[in-house]
C-alpha cells in the first residue's frame, strides 16, 4: 500500500541529495542556499527575521551568516531602532548577488525535473495541495 509518509521522505531525501549536488558546486553548505534565497527576496533583512522565514534558532542563523560573512557572501549592518532595540540588518555582496542567481538556477531546475511530464494545471493543483497539507500540519498542534 503505498503512504504519503514514504513518498515524502522519499521526494524530500531524492530532491536534496540532487539539489546539494550544485550548492556543493558552489561551494555552498547546507543551510546557505535557503538562507541565500530569503536575503535575495529582501536584501536588508534582520537576523530575527532570516530566522522566522528559515523556520530555523537565530543562533543557527549567527552561526552559517558568520561562515557566509567570511566566504564574502553577505555583509552585516548593526541598527538601532527608533525602540533602542538594536538589530543585524545582512545584505547579499556581489559575490552573494552571483551566487543567489546560481541558486535559482539550480532550484528552477530542480522544479522543472520534479513537474515534468505535468501540465500547468496539474502542477498548480500539486502544489496546491502540498499548500494546504503544510497549513494542516502547521495548524494542527497536535504533538506526539
Amino acid at each position: 500500500m503505498d503512504r504519503f509518509h514514504q513518498f515524502l521522505i522519499n521526494i524530500f531525501h531524492l530532491h536534496e541529495k540532487k539539489s546539494q549536488q550544485g550548492f556543493k558546486r558552489l561551494g555552498l553548505s547546507k543551510g546557505q542556499p535557503k538562507m541565500i534565497e530569503m536575503i535575495s527576496r529582501n536584501n536588508g533583512c534582520s537576523q530575527k527575521s532570516l530566522a522566522e522565514s528559515c523556520s530555523i534558532e537565530p543562533a543557527t542563523v549567527t552561526s552559517i551568516l558568520a561562515n557566509m560573512v567570511n566566504k564574502d557572501l553577505v555583509y552585516k549592518v548593526p541598527e538601532l531602532q527608533e525602540n533602542g532595540i538594536r538589530i543585524q540588518r545582512v545584505y547579499l555582496t556581489e559575490k552573494g548577488i552571483c551566487i543567489a542567481d546560481e541558486v535559482e538556477k539550480i532550484v528552477d531546475d530542480m522544479e522543472e525535473i520534479s513537474f515534468s511530464g505535468f501540465t500547468l494545471e496539474e502542477r498548480a493543483e500539486c502544489l496546491g495541495y502540498l499548500k494546504r497539507i503544510f497549513e494542516n500540519l502547521k495548524n494542527s498542534g497536535t504533538v506526539f
